[in-house]
């Protein structure tokens, strides 16, 4: 089955350089920008998908409504907490060079990249892959010979590439997903 991972398009929170996790920002104009060019490029490559699936943040809902839109498919995206951001806790909300100022920048680059640490009250990588595994197992036996587009988050996409086998957990660090980009998968 074929997988199309979408990050969604530039936040509020990605513009002011927050750790967003759970908290709920909407798209910026470029966010909206990204969404429609990622619509063009998926319409262009596919014509029509299977499903369009979206977490249930605004800024990923509305990137999978944008991209529903822009290619004329007018479907409805199929909301799921799973694939959720990766929450990060007491991080939600604050600026990262604040954070990163706190921890010092080995301890903030192990907790915000690495697979097992987790800031305080958050979730690791690890648990974030946890509920992307779920996730892929509800959908895995809808298979089709189009593709399931997938519209979430930088972390969300992160854990899946470990989830199917594309990265490592060691190699994760350095692997980075940018707001609009897709990612097309096999699994």
């Amino acid at each position: 089955m074929k997988s199309v991972w979408v990050r969604h398009g530039e936040s509020e929170y990605n513009l002011e350089n927050r750790c967003t996790g759970w908290h709920d920002p909407d798209l910026t104009e470029l966010g909206k920008e990204e969404a429609q060019k990622a619509g063009k490029y998926l319409c262009e490559k596919y014509g029509s998908i299977a499903n369009l699936y979206s977490s249930d943040l605004r800024r990923s809902f509305n990137t999978a409504n944008i991209i529903s839109e822009s290619t004329g498919w007018n479907i409805t995206p199929q909301v799921s907490p799973a694939i959720r951001e990766r929450d990060f806790g007491d991080w939600s909300g604050k600026k990262r060079d604040q954070i990163k100022l706190l921890l010092g920048e080995d301890q903030f680059t192990k907790i915000l990249k690495g697979w097992k640490t987790k800031p305080a009250n958050g979730e690791s990588l690890q648990d974030t892959a946890a509920r992307v595994y779920g996730f892929l197992k509800e959908i895995e036996d809808r298979s089709n010979e189009l593709p399931h587009v997938i519209v979430c988050h930088r972390n969300t996409i992160r854990a899946a590439a470990v989830v199917l086998g594309k990265v490592t957990p060691e190699e994760i660090n350095e692997f980075e997903v940018h707001t609009g980009e897709i990612l097309e998968w096999d699994f």
